[in-house]
């Protein structure tokens, strides 16, 4: 999306990098939105650090270039990136801006904390993300943010990048004589066909091959989740697992904070949980614990989220209202 603008507005870039997916935006301080761009695969710089704060850098330069800016056009730069607590990653990506000479103009932060910052100010929410990988943030009583989760995608269980594995798990050993033969066939052929090849050992040799292998091995789960829905007993299993360990994490969390409504507002993320029947996978697996689950999903896309969280702290007055009235994307 491209929008021609000469005006001497002020002028943000906001980016949210995910293991999946990099979502950039520019918009000024009015809330028109002047361009975006999406990148595939993502970047989450605790895992490759040098690549991933290289994608992040030419990815900027990339939407900059289509809208005809250089990097002194933008009055403010501010990222939300996967992994970000990583020092060696933060510093690689950051001598990355020093040398585009953005630094000082540049605000960092992980990929989901200004989702959940801006949309939920107390603690009547819980933020889950549920995507390539998994975390959960709650604010306490005394305002504090706290997450659950968020520990590395080798070591979040219920994840996308999770469930990817355990179903590749599953198949590279022999069936087990519980599993029905062709609910065992059904997940190997709709797995092959994802990865476009005709035997188990292309898909392993593409995986470790690959220059993203968690995002490779999470995009499973969206044709593992169609089975599900379909009573396929095994893919129903992994994702009860999944939405299992989710819940568990939740509750944790909630206890945590002292969560004290009896209903459980969650600010939703992340593509894994996009799915309906996910969605449902998790309320049935909260449900003892909570009568209703509201899903509050961001209105707006969340490459905007890190931008304006980045406008709230420098004392640029715009939010997401305003940019809903300017036709901003999702």
């Amino acid at each position: 999306m491209i929008v021609s603008d000469n005006s001497p507005s002020k002028k943000i870039l906001s980016l949210d990098a995910g293991a999946s997916k990099i979502r950039l935006v520019v918009f000024d301080e009015f809330g028109h939105t002047l361009g975006s761009m999406v990148k595939n695969p993502g970047a989450n710089i605790s895992i490759n650090p040098e690549e991933s704060s290289k994608k992040i850098i030419k990815s900027i330069s990339d939407l900059l270039d289509s809208l005809s800016l250089g990097y002194d056009d933008i009055n403010h730069y501010s990222l939300g990136i996967a992994g970000i607590s990583d020092d060696k990653g933060r510093d690689m990506l950051f001598k990355r801006l020093d040398d585009k000479q953005i630094s000082s103009i540049t605000h960092l932060s992980s990929d989901v904390n200004p989702i959940f910052e801006i949309n939920c100010s107390d603690d009547s929410a819980i933020l889950v993300s549920v995507g390539t990988g998994f975390i959960c943030l709650g604010r306490n009583q005394e305002g504090k943010i706290i997450k659950a989760g968020g520990k590395g995608l080798e070591l979040d269980a219920g994840s996308g990048y999770w469930i990817g594995k355990e179903l590749i798990l599953n198949l590279s050993f022999s069936r087990d004589m519980e599993q029905d033969e062709n609910e065992f066939s059904e997940l190997l052929d709709m797995t092959l066909k994802h990865y476009q090849t005709t035997e188990l050992n292309n898909v392993l040799d593409g995986i470790m091959d690959s220059d993203d292998k968690y995002s490779t091995i999470a995009s499973v789960s969206k044709p593992l989740i169609g089975l599900a829905k379909k009573e396929n007993q095994i893919a129903l299993s992994i994702v009860q697992q999944s939405t299992q360990h989710v819940a568990e994490h939740i509750l944790t969390l909630a206890d945590q904070i002292s969560y004290l409504n009896d209903d459980l507002i969650i600010i939703a993320n992340g593509g894994v949980l996009e799915d309906s029947f996910y969605r449902q996978s998790l309320e049935d697996a909260l449900s003892f614990d909570f009568e209703n689950i509201n899903w509050l999903f961001p209105s707006i896309s969340t490459a905007y989220y890190p931008g304006l969280l980045s406008c709230k702290l420098i004392g640029i007055n715009i939010n997401v209202e305003h940019l809903l009235k300017h036709n901003p994307i999702v």
